[in-house]
């Protein structure tokens, strides 16, 4: 995509809220296959590594700064000695534990304290509730305008992030933060359908086709991430309409599929769902694929699908924290990630694709040559990038609904 227009585009949407893919959505089809073929050379909450002292954490009852032109008016944390602490507030196994131990080895932290969560809504939700203590988090892109509005995240003092240089110019000054004052792109990757080969007897190539399967022979043994935007690209893209569809006739459609499907769904889970396929205890899921290195390693029949339909993409991100306790320990490690022996390692061990150049050279050639990480030409054709819809009030109806019903 021409430098020009993604400034168009940018310049566009940057005071619209739409979700992590909006960006692609205002591109039209064409041009996200083509900023997404670019972004990947032109060929997905995820859950967090078990850290030393994971278990508690460090919130305290606070209240949120008041407005994000508060928060930006504030000056850089100045830099000093790199504390012994940092506390990270993440999807589960999110971060390689070489990485950790790397970078705790490096500066001599002693306390890395890892907390997850599950959704980007439970980890705003947290903050709106007044909670502080961490100082950094990864939310997706769509999410980042909305915290910064809220003064929850701090804008970046890129003097000391050297090792900003080796991203993706292509994934760099996006509608979402297009100065890169507030966000730093960790990965990308897309929403599609996981399966155990050997407990079904085909395997899926559609939402069709998983929609069969699991009202039938994986009934009971599927699985699906707790992210109501995941889970409506299933029956929106499968009925052939737009994943961002806000029309009431198309999502009384969706209600009545998703209700349907309810009673043949083992669980809602974003965090250990491989591991329930690595047991056996679940045959298919609508996922990510970082499960399928992290928790099903060992898993011989383990597959991955974007459904011929359709589904969407999706990028987060590192950003520091409004108030962060450990301000230089956070830079160190911010920038320390970016480094492109360390991100070739986060890729290798989360299964998603990297937003940082010079970490394609170093990463596994079997993962980079792995079309369920860095997607090819063909099916970035058929991604699609979606609005913020998550305030619809019959979405969020729908959704409470089918989680009532779930296994019932």
């Amino acid at each position: 995509m021409a430098d020009q227009e993604t400034q168009r585009i940018a310049a566009q949407l940057t005071h619209d809220r739409m979700s992590r893919r909006g960006f692609l959505a205002a591109a039209g089809l064409g041009g996200a296959a083509a900023f997404l073929a670019a972004c990947t050379g032109g060929g997905t909450s995820s859950a967090a590594p078990s850290a030393p002292g994971q278990s508690a954490a460090p919130l305290q009852s606070a209240p949120p700064v008041a407005s994000a032109s508060a928060a930006a008016a504030e000056s850089f944390p100045p830099a000093g000695p790199i504390e012994k602490q940092l506390y990270m507030y993440n999807w589960s196994q999110y971060i390689s534990p070489k990485n950790i131990d790397a970078f705790k080895a490096k500066y001599g932290v002693t306390k890395f304290q890892y907390d997850v969560y599950d959704s980007n809504e439970a980890l705003i939700a947290k903050l709106q509730g007044g909670a502080t203590g961490y100082d950094i988090a990864s939310p997706t892109a769509e999410y980042v305008p909305g915290m910064v509005e809220q003064g929850f995240v701090q804008k970046l003092d890129k003097s000391r992030l050297p090792n900003l240089a080796n991203i993706d110019p292509k994934f760099q000054k996006l509608w979402w933060d297009p100065n890169d004052d507030y966000l730093i792109p960790k990965d990308f990757g897309t929403t599609g359908v996981l399966y155990r080969s050997g407990m079904i007897p085909s395997v899926p190539k559609s939402w069709k086709d998983f929609y069969e399967l699991v009202k039938g022979p994986a009934s009971g043994k599927t699985v699906m991430v707790d992210s109501m935007g995941d889970v409506f690209v299933f029956p929106l893209k499968m009925l052939g309409f737009s994943a961002n569809s806000v029309d009431k006739g198309e999502l009384d459609q969706v209600r009545t599929i998703l209700l349907e499907v309810a009673p043949h769904v083992l669980a809602l889970d974003s965090n250990v769902y491989g591991t329930k396929m690595a047991k056996g205890e679940a045959s298919l899921a609508l996922g990510w694929t970082g499960v399928l290195e992290q928790q099903m390693a060992d898993v011989k029949d383990k597959g991955y699908v974007v459904p011929s339909e359709g589904t969407i993409f999706w990028m987060d991100t590192w950003v520091l924290l409004a108030g962060a306790p450990n301000p230089n320990a956070a830079y160190a490690f911010l920038d320390f990630i970016q480094d492109p022996k360390n991100q070739a390692e986060e890729t290798n061990y989360n299964l998603y694709g990297t937003p940082n150049d010079k970490a394609k050279p170093l990463v596994d050639p079997t993962v980079l040559n792995n079309p369920a990480v860095f997607p090819p030409a063909d099916v970035f054709a058929i991604l699609e990038g979606s609005q913020d819809t998550s305030s619809n009030n019959q979405r969020i109806d729908i959704w409470e609904e089918f989680k009532q019903n779930i296994g019932k």
